[in-house]
């Protein structure tokens, strides 16, 4: 440690915002790996993001096999590339909680939609809700304030979108046909872009100041869409401004990176692309053996 001051020093923090409790000692001086990329805990210009292990690949025998047995990640993986690159389904597809974790992918609205009831319920609690106004930063309350302010719009009410307040239980299959889909981040890690990398479907980021996995190596204005909170209101109409020729040019870019976000093998490929996006880091801030050789010579 002493003799670099840190500086050449790597650590992997997991746990959900845990990259907020490093100590500051730590924090300033080596580089950083983990999940939760806050910019107010994690540098853009020296850390490293990648990407998390979602609830539908939680263990490697659901990666395979998936909970029933039929419906698996590896599987819709591995189909999505056979499918042609243009797609029909819902332009835009999130289902998750609005305003807490308890209505997640474990949770499932059993009939795939929400009732008029219950969209008018979360709609109601949302509009009394000031950090579900887009113009309003909200960072410490769940989601940001993001998924209540998506509410807040009735993008839900949109006859080419699947906004549910809940996990659906045709995830996979309507993950592999839709076009756009939405991430952003809940209680913490902000996994589903995970599942959309490796079914294919583009992601629609929404949110302020999170660094993305991979971002000093991967071009994701190449395959991916992203939108501040305050950029909401603008949503549909961005989407809808995307013609299919673009979506097919950035699914190809997305072929290319997809295997990254994910961590089982055969098919993932995430510990190669952890350490790419390490080695230019090292090469980035001067650590690598070149640069000590020639600190060494002067």
């Amino acid at each position: 440690w002493n003799a670099s001051s840190g500086r050449d020093h790597v650590w992997f923090v997991f746990g959900e915002r845990q990259t907020c409790l490093v100590p500051p000692e730590i924090a300033k001086a080596s580089i950083i790996v983990g999940h939760w990329g806050d910019e107010d805990c994690m540098s853009p210009d020296k850390d490293v993001v990648v990407p998390t292990i979602t609830p539908v690949q939680h263990d490697y025998p659901r990666f395979v096999q998936g909970r029933d047995g039929t419906h698996s990640l590896q599987r819709s993986m591995r189909g999505s590339a056979e499918l042609p690159l243009g797609r029909s389904g819902p332009l835009v597809f999130f289902a998750g909680g609005i305003t807490s974790f308890g209505a997640s992918q474990d949770n499932l609205r059993k009939g795939g939609i929400d009732s008029q009831e219950k969209q008018e319920k979360w709609l109601k609690r949302v509009t009394a809700d000031r950090c579900a106004r887009p113009d309003v930063s909200c960072r410490q309350v769940y989601s940001m304030g993001v998924r209540q302010a998506i509410w807040r719009e009735k993008l839900y009410a949109e006859p080419d979108m699947r906004i549910v307040s809940a996990g659906v239980p045709d995830y996979f299959d309507v993950v592999t046909k839709a076009r756009f889909c939405i991430h952003t981040e809940g209680n913490g890690w902000g996994a589903r872009v995970v599942d959309y990398m490796a079914m294919e479907c583009l992601p629609l980021m929404v949110n302020d100041r999170m660094i993305f996995p991979y971002a000093n190596v991967l071009p994701w204005e190449d395959f991916a869409i992203h939108l501040r909170k305050d950029q909401i209101p603008a949503l549909a109409a961005t989407v809808r401004n995307i013609s299919q020729r673009r979506q097919e040019e950035m699914r190809t870019a997305l072929r290319l990176y997809k295997a990254g976000f994910v961590w089982w093998r055969p098919d993932g490929a995430a510990y190669e692309f952890t350490l790419a996006a390490l080695g230019q880091r090292v090469e980035q801030l001067g650590l690598g053996r070149a640069a000590r050789q020639a600190r060494a010579r002067s």
